[in-house]
């Protein structure tokens, strides 16, 4: 189990609750920091990319990535396209 945002490995899943909700493709920092900003997630019911703040992680289990929810204030997020946020720079 990966204790740390920056370990976590694409494809790794993403939970709101006890439901999944995706899985993590990326994680984000800003330009010139080192510690996670932000995940990039594969929203299931959108079928899209979406760009989660950090602080949203509650957790990380051995299931995956537990999300502090609730799924609505995920469903609002705009589709990330990593082309349009240059200042943020992939660790992982």
């Amino acid at each position: 189990m990966k204790k740390r945002l920056e370990e976590l490995e694409p494809g790794t899943a993403v939970f709101v609750d006890d439901r999944r909700v995706g899985e993590v493709r990326a994680v984000y920092a800003g330009r010139e920091g080192s510690l996670p900003e932000y995940l990039n997630i594969y929203c299931d019911s959108r079928r899209a990319e979406l760009l989660v703040p950090a602080n949203e992680v509650l957790t990380l289990e051995s299931r995956g990535v537990i999300l502090s929810g609730p799924m609505q204030s995920y469903r609002d997020l705009m589709t990330f396209d990593p082309e349009s946020r240059p200042n943020l720079r992939r660790i992982r």
